[in-house]
Formats: structure tokens, sequence, C-alpha cells
């Protein structure tokens, strides 16, 4: 009886784990969090983070400086040519290399902005319509000139007057050469200078009146322009046309007329289409 006795003694010395519920673990990182005390393993995985984030902008950094210097920097990647495709009649194309060159060679071909570029010449040279760059690496400028077309000579229609080209915007390209003399000539009476504009009230009305005109088939020799109509030649004949009202329904107009007054034999002097009542005057 007494050796029982001393073995539960013994077993009642064992201390017994503490058992922690849930609601306690939160209520024990509740009042660390009010010591300020933290967890080990929360600061390490934080500033673990922080190091991984450096070491990359640490690697990015490296090799935006080795690619400036060894790439953007490099002799091999400055610009030493330009290459000018086009141009010539109507746009100098010596100033225009010289212009080209001057704002590019020696440049980082990277630095070079075709459509800052491209905006600047167009501004410089208007006989230029178009203006395309490309970049050719490692060090060439290709350069694309669109010149404006010639649709018709414009004159002030006195003797001895001196003749221009213009294009479909009423630009002024130059005097005419023989080889575009065949063209239409519209006489006008405003000012006339190589390389400005014609009246821009004009210039749609005229080219509108040529480009139907082209599609009837007729053969105008001159056109002339005043606020309210337009007067042309067929030949001898003297066509009025009204600025006020659709020009591809009055040319149209005209073509079925004159081409039944010829298939008639009848010889016309004058033709009047400004009206509601067409006027048509006979020999």
């Amino acid at each position: 009886m007494k050796h029982l006795n001393l073995h539960k003694e013994t077993t009642s010395r064992h201390t017994r784990p503490v058992q922690t519920s849930g609601n306690q673990i939160l209520l024990n990182k509740i009042r660390n969090r009010r010591r300020g005390i933290r967890n080990p393993r929360v600061i390490a995985r934080k500033y673990r983070i922080f190091f991984k984030i450096g070491v990359v902008l640490l690697v990015l950094g490296s090799l935006g400086y080795l690619s400036y210097k060894y790439i953007y920097l490099s002799p091999k990647f400055s610009v030493k040519t330009v290459s000018v495709v086009g141009g010539g009649k109507f746009v100098n194309l010596q100033d225009f290399r010289t212009i080209s060159e001057q704002k590019t060679l020696g440049q980082s071909i990277f630095s070079v902005d075709p459509k800052e570029l491209e905006k600047s010449l167009k501004s410089n040279f208007l006989g230029a319509k178009n203006v395309e760059m490309s970049l050719d690496y490692p060090d060439n400028l290709v350069i694309k000139v669109e010149e404006r077309l010639p649709v018709a000579v414009v004159t002030s229609g006195k003797k001895d007057a001196v003749h221009y080209l213009i294009d479909n915007e009423g630009y002024i390209l130059g005097e005419v050469s023989e080889e575009f003399m065949n063209l239409p000539k519209i006489i006008y009476e405003g000012d006339m200078k190589v390389g400005s504009f014609l009246d821009d009230r004009v210039v749609p009305v005229s080219i509108e009146i040529l480009s139907e005109i082209e599609k009837a088939g007729l053969n105008v020799s001159s056109i002339s322009f005043r606020e309210r109509y337009s007067k042309l030649y067929l030949g001898a004949t003297e066509v009025y046309l009204s600025n006020m009202k659709g020009v591809g329904e009055s040319v149209r107009k005209l073509e079925r007329l004159y081409k039944n007054l010829l298939l008639e034999g009848k010889s016309v002097i004058k033709i009047d289409l400004r009206y509601d009542k067409v006027i048509v005057l006979y020999e």
C-alpha cells in the first residue's frame, strides 16, 4: 500500500502541457502588436522582398546604362549618310539634302524622330506633297519625296504675262516649261508668286471644273473665274457656268448639249448655263 502512494505522488508532480485556444492565439498577437513586438519571420520576409526588388532595379539600371553607352552612343549607330529618293522637278534636291544632313548627320540613329523631320522638311519645301523617312540601320536614313503634280497653267491673261503651273491645291510650282504647255489654262486676276497658293475660294471650283471636264471628254482651252461664275472655251465656243450650282451637273448638261450641236453640224458662239433656261447663240 505504501508503494502505491509513492507512485501517485510522483505522477502528480509532472506538469501537463498548456493548451491554447485559437482565440487565445489571436489575443496574444493583438497584445504583441500593441507592445510593438514583431514576428521575426514577418520582418525577414519583408526584407527579402525589398532585397529582390533592389536587385531587379540594379540589373535593369545596369542594362540601361550599358545599352546607352555601347549602343546609343556607339559611333557605329551614328548617322553617316542620307539617301533621298524622288524630287528634282519642283523640289531642289541639293537644298533638300543639305537641310536633311544638317539635322541628322553625326546624331545617334536612335535619337532621330522621323515624324518631326518629315514635318520640318514639308514646311521648308512646299513643292513636296509628301515626305516619308525610314531608318536603315545602322547608320543610314532614307527619305522619299513625293512631289506635287501640275494640273493646270495659270496666268493673268494679259499680253506677255508669265504662265505658272499649279497643282490641285492651288500651289504655284513654277513657270511653265514646254512639256506642260498642253495643260488647261486658268485666267486668274490675283497675285501670283512661285511657292505661294492661289485664293482658296477659286481653287476648289477650278479643280472641280477641270476634273468634270476631263471625265466628260471635253477639250477646254482656257478657264477664267469670277466670284459667281466661270467662263471657259470649248474650241471657239464661249461657255458660262455658275459657281453657285452643282458643277458636275452643269458639266454633264454641257456635254450632252455640245455633242448634240456638233452632230447637227451647228456652229455655236456661246452657251450660257448660269440660269434655269439654257441660252445658246449660233453664228
